[in-house]
């Protein structure tokens, strides 16, 4: 059971672009990265693969709170991983909640971009922890949350690669830790640092060779995904803070979302402009500070 889930209840109530055969198989990032080309760039971040960001990853992961079925699932990826990869570092300027509800219903983001007619990706949710993604060209994925609190969150996908780049269909499965830490400005403004994780267990034999052998340009192209959709969450938080009923009006509009999630976004963007708009009151009258802060 995924951790938050608990806390939920208690409330009553919280693309990949197919580059190649090998990089196909990374089907299982379909609701975390960016659905444009990624942009080839000296001076863009790299991620790594040492043995050394390996270890701490798996000692980061809290086995004391998976139950069975999540432990069998992350020990069968990390028994067999084709390629590991630890993405560059990111920093988000969001609000930490806002941050969160955005990591917890990702077919929100998925939708914006549809709406933007930036991707063809469709991210659907089945439950209360799991989703189906396509990107309508032969890639299709599970994935399942199997673990959450405020700080890590643990995604485990399975998936397959059933198109023309291929004469037979590719299964593999996924580890996506995702680590978090807050930080609050003197200014007010809340950042998100980010480290992500990822073990990628390819299932058919020969391609898993092939993949090894192309992990590093793989790796690259993951790690500029990631640090565009890093880079979309920061323009999303901001641009929330701003014209946050411009952000409801968007929300009302997706309809593709079911009618909870669409108004929990509707619900998170206004109280993220009003904490904004409070905070930008209280610098303009510095009497007014305490009390701000303390309504936040």
């Amino acid at each position: 059971m995924v951790r938050w889930r608990a806390a939920m209840v208690a409330r009553n109530q919280n693309g990949i672009r197919r580059r190649s055969v090998s990089s196909a198989a990374l089907l299982a990032l379909l609701s975390l990265t960016w659905p444009g080309q990624p942009a080839a760039s000296a001076a863009s971040p790299v991620g790594n693969n040492s043995r050394a960001a390996r270890t701490e990853a798996t000692r980061a992961i809290p086995f004391d709170e998976l139950d069975a079925d999540a432990q069998r699932k992350v020990n069968s990826v990390l028994n067999r991983t084709t390629i590991y990869r630890r993405l560059p570092t990111q920093l988000v300027e969001c609000d930490a909640r806002y941050f969160i509800f955005l990591v917890r219903h990702p077919e929100v983001i998925v939708n914006i971009w549809r709406k933007m007619n930036a991707t063809e990706m469709v991210l659907q949710r089945k439950g209360p922890e799991s989703f189906y993604a396509s990107d309508n060209a032969g890639t299709i994925s599970n994935i399942e949350f199997l673990y959450g609190d405020h700080k890590t969150h643990i995604l485990y996908c399975e998936g397959t690669y059933d198109g023309s780049m291929t004469a037979r269909t590719i299964r593999a499965n996924c580890l996506i830790i995702l680590r978090s830490e807050y930080v609050r400005h003197a200014n007010g403004h809340q950042y998100v640092s980010n480290k992500m994780d990822i073990f990628l267990s390819v299932k058919n034999f020969g391609v898993d060779l092939v993949a090894r052998a192309f992990q590093n340009s793989i790796g690259k192209t993951t790690d500029q995904n990631f640090v565009e959709t890093a880079n979309f969450v920061t323009k999303l938080g901001r641009t929330t803070e701003r014209n946050g009923p411009g952000v409801q009006r968007l929300a009302s509009q997706l309809e593709e979302l079911d009618r909870e999630t669409r108004k929990k976004f509707f619900d998170m963007a206004g109280s993220v402009y009003d904490k904004a708009t409070r905070r930008n009151q209280a610098s303009a009258d510095p009497a007014r500070v305490t009390r701000a802060r303390q309504s936040q």
